[in-house]
């Protein structure tokens, strides 16, 4: 799925407020439209969870979602009240050694990159410290939006020099940066631009 504007709509609630009503910020035309988008809200209980807006044609489906109070739709909350990642990942890494089976697989080329956001105002010459460091951050945007405006993939931002000066909160992008020779990271991503092709990006 995309994400409805860049860097998401992020809402942040009183704390303690529960997801199924911090999940009303969402308004039902905006997730209902297209092929739906990804979000995440902050402050909202139980915490850390993952939650679902679903909706539905069916009758059936309707009158015992209501039922099993999921309410009247159009949207219904599905959540889980965790992400435990150290059990979750064990298990990743065993389905695929054991059983040569993805967790996760993606039905398409990439929806959604992560662009680079300087954090504070950076010079000319500097050496960018990459994901979790202090020159930026990152914020999900469109794929198609993205290649357009040739952005910097987050995480091909660590040990890319600056050609000119960023000020703080600027988005910064592959013309803006001397990009180190001989990464294979660098050889993987323009393998999978290729795969997928720049009109499939360039729809989203």
């Amino acid at each position: 799925m995309r994400v409805a504007r860049r860097g998401m709509h992020g809402f942040e609630v009183e704390a303690g407020m529960h997801i199924a009503e911090a999940a009303k910020f969402f308004e039902s035309e905006e997730v209902l439209k297209g092929e739906g988008i990804v979000d995440y809200v902050v402050g909202a209980t139980p915490a850390p969870g993952v939650f679902v807006l679903g909706t539905t044609q069916d009758d059936v489906q309707k009158k015992y979602l209501d039922l099993y109070k999921l309410g009247k739709g159009p949207l219904y909350l599905f959540y889980t009240p965790y992400h435990l990642c150290h059990f979750e990942v064990p298990t990743s890494i065993a389905r695929a050694v054991l059983f040569n089976d993805a967790t996760a697989a993606p039905i398409g080329g990439p929806m959604v990159e992560v662009a680079s956001i300087a954090k504070i105002s950076l010079k000319k010459g500097k050496v960018l410290d990459g994901i979790g460091g202090y020159d930026l951050y990152g914020v999900c945007e469109n794929a198609g939006v993205a290649r357009r405006e040739n952005l910097l993939p987050v995480g091909l931002s660590g040990g890319c020099v600056l050609k000119k000066d960023i000020v703080k909160g600027q988005t910064i992008t592959f013309d803006d940066v001397e990009v180190p020779e001989g990464r294979l990271t660098d050889k993987l991503w323009r393998e999978q631009l290729e795969v997928f092709g720049k009109e499939k990006n360039e729809k989203n």
